[in-house]
């Protein structure tokens, strides 16, 4: 069986066909500015500039961690952003039971 004709030789490259770009579209438009949700009654409006997030790292008992996980878990809203929320709530809720202004 002669092979030679249909099998490309080790080292021989296939020529390069031109990439067929009809079926692809390209956007011209200009983006429309992002719509920003209007917050519910009795919600406080987020800030214009989210001011950047301060880490800071505390330990808890097993128990505490699930039941927090199960809170957010149960908690409507956006995922990622359920664990924060609450501890912002948690401290804004401590800051005032100790006369404290609340700002988380």
């Amino acid at each position: 069986m002669d092979m030679a004709h249909e099998a490309v030789q080790v080292g021989e490259r296939m020529p390069k066909k031109p990439a067929d770009l009809s079926r692809f579209q390209v956007n011209t438009e200009t983006p429309q500015a992002a719509k920003v949700p209007t917050p519910r009654k009795g919600k406080t409006a987020a800030p214009a500039v989210a001011t950047p997030l301060v880490t800071k790292g505390f330990r808890v008992k097993p128990e505490a961690a699930r039941q927090f996980d199960m809170l957010k878990a149960e908690v409507s809203g956006n995922g990622k952003d359920k664990g924060p929320a609450l501890i912002a709530e948690a401290l804004n809720l401590l800051f005032k039971k100790h006369g404290k202004p609340p700002v988380a």
